[in-house]
């Protein structure tokens, strides 16, 4: 019996130690990606239009000569364009219109769960990196060896920062896409339907 307990003692330490490189690889992987999106974030920050009705109205009345918008706006509005100009009718061209609004929704809600991933799993991989260096560094403990118990905590605290550090600037950059987002969507909604108005007389 005890020979069994100690065989799933050792089989779970080497697990442990075999998840202890891979948890270390991906916290520097979501360390990377989450400074890459804040930065991202931080330009979006600075260069973000923000509209008004009277700009969305000025915005139908340009088009389709509109300049200076952001990308999946300008694209968006490139495809009500290409609707306008192949329907035949207003109700034709607001069914294409609303079939693109719903990709658009999708693209932009894909592009929000990759950071929200990050804010989920940051904190679970950190408690992992935590917790695997521990029991080596008890044993170091047991046997004196006191350097080898403080690099054990050194990395164990380490990987828990890397992991909230990431998971916290992924949950304010999700967080304000999010809101981003759903007014994007809100404002090309009331775009769409301006434009389908002016160019079918509905």
């Amino acid at each position: 019996m005890v020979s069994i307990a100690t065989a799933i003692t050792q089989a779970l330490y080497v697990v442990m130690e075999l998840l202890f490189y891979p948890t270390i690889v991906l916290l520097l992987l979501f360390l990377a990606y989450s400074l890459m999106e804040l930065a991202i974030f931080l330009r979006e920050v600075a260069y973000r239009p923000r509209f008004t009705r009277k700009d969305l109205e000025q915005i139908a009345d340009k088009f389709p000569d509109v300049k200076r918008l952001p990308p999946h706006f300008s694209e968006f509005l490139r495809r009500v364009e290409k609707i306008v100009e192949k329907s035949d009718s207003a109700d034709e061209a607001s069914l294409k219109v609303e079939k693109e609004l719903e990709n658009l929704e999708n693209f932009l809600a894909s592009k929000v769960s990759r950071t929200r991933i990050v804010v989920r799993l940051g904190p679970m991989l950190g408690l992992m990196g935590t917790l695997i260096p521990l029991g080596p560094g008890l044993e170091q403990l047991a046997k004196g060896n006191i350097a080898g118990l403080a690099t054990s905590l050194i990395t164990a605290f380490a990987t828990t920062v890397v992991g909230l550090a990431s998971a916290g600037a992924c949950y304010v950059i999700t967080l304000f896409r999010s809101r981003w987002y759903r007014k994007d969507v809100s404002d090309l909604e009331f775009l769409a339907e301006t434009i389908l108005q002016r160019e079918f007389g509905g």
